[in-house]
């Protein structure tokens, strides 16, 4: 994930946790992603330790009521906010109860206050139909950064049901704020290839382009060179939207790694297209490689490129690169002619 990426992803969770609209926070977007990791962080513990002693009573005056008394007691009279900071102090099994006595509407409003990995116990335990009920309320309100917090933790047969409920627009930004990305090798393989191209077409029919690098920049290399080609076998349309994603947004470190793993075939294809040629997209790529040491993508792109996009591109190559690019001249264009 590039660095430009994950401050953004940060910003959009920041943004939640405090109820801001993330363009109140890009003065921020200078500052480090670890360290707006950790400013979030700090803030969900400081919010959800506060009155500790006072949350613990209440759960415990809980266990005297029914279920389905405190669930009426939890959405009339606690509403979500607290119902949220007393949850993770249940028991598991009886916070399930409760759960299940309550609609899907309140639910959701409680999933957008709860801090998951407080309640990953409770939140296990709930069904799968209802995971789906309250994924759809959440979509309903592009609650992204809710949703991607609570993937984690949810059962393998809710995760499905909450994909089910999903569009390929909503999954894109949902992964894109994924708290845990080491999983989405599994998710792309529940998705299959028809969903795959779904995903594809969402990133450039909504603009989507940097969340889908995102994803796929976390997958495991075999699983992300296929996607790389499913992307190069799609027509010019989906890889030009690509290109002026990355032009507009100036994430060409997060393009040039995910080129790299495309097939020779699907490499050519992409060096092929007119939308590449253009010098501001060269200089933009040159400049990219050069401030974040990206030889080893760039490199075997340019014997690819047109003639005058290769002139342009090697005018401005330090001597060393130079001298690896003639290195590899020989034997790319043999293999790729």
């Amino acid at each position: 994930m590039s660095e430009a990426l994950e401050v953004r992803s940060e910003i959009l969770k920041l943004a939640r946790l405090l109820g801001r609209e993330p363009a109140q926070l890009e003065y921020l977007d200078q500052v480090p992603a670890d360290d707006l990791r950790a400013l979030r962080e700090l803030t969900t513990e400081r919010l959800f330790a506060a009155q500790g002693n006072t949350l613990s009573r209440l759960a415990a005056a809980t266990k005297l009521l029914p279920p389905a008394l405190t669930a009426t007691i939890a959405e009339h009279a606690f509403g979500p906010l607290l119902s949220a900071r007393i949850a993770g102090r249940l028991e598991p099994e009886r916070a399930a109860d409760v759960a299940a006595k309550l609609p899907s509407a309140f639910l959701a409003d409680v999933a957008i206050e709860l801090d998951p990995r407080r309640a990953s116990d409770v939140i296990a335990r709930i069904p799968a139909d209802q995971i789906a009920e309250v994924t759809a309320e959440l979509v309903g309100r592009e609650e992204y950064v809710t949703m991607g917090s609570f993937v984690a933790h949810i059962a393998p047969d809710a995760l499905g049901a909450a994909l089910a409920v999903m569009s390929d627009r909503d999954l894109l930004q949902v992964a894109f704020v994924l708290e845990q990305k080491d999983g989405l090798d599994g998710l792309i393989e529940r998705l299959g290839p028809q969903r795959l191209t779904g995903v594809l077409e969402a990133a450039a029919q909504e603009g989507l382009w940097p969340e889908a690098l995102d994803l796929f920049a976390n997958l495991s290399a075999a699983r992300a060179s296929a996607v790389a080609d499913a992307a190069a076998a799609e027509d010019d349309r989906i890889l030009d939207s690509l290109i002026a994603s990355a032009q507009e947004h100036q994430i060409w470190e997060a393009v040039l790694p995910f080129t790299r793993l495309m097939s020779d075939d699907a490499l050519r294809r992409f060096a092929s297209l007119q939308s590449i040629q253009a010098d501001e997209v060269l200089d933009a790529i040159v400049a990219a490689a050069v401030v974040h040491e990206l030889w080893a993508e760039l490199l075997p792109l340019v014997p690819l490129l047109g003639e005058p996009a290769r002139r342009r591109v090697t005018a401005q190559l330090p001597e060393r690169e130079l001298y690896r690019l003639e290195q590899l001249l020989g034997p790319l264009g043999e293999a790729r002619a």
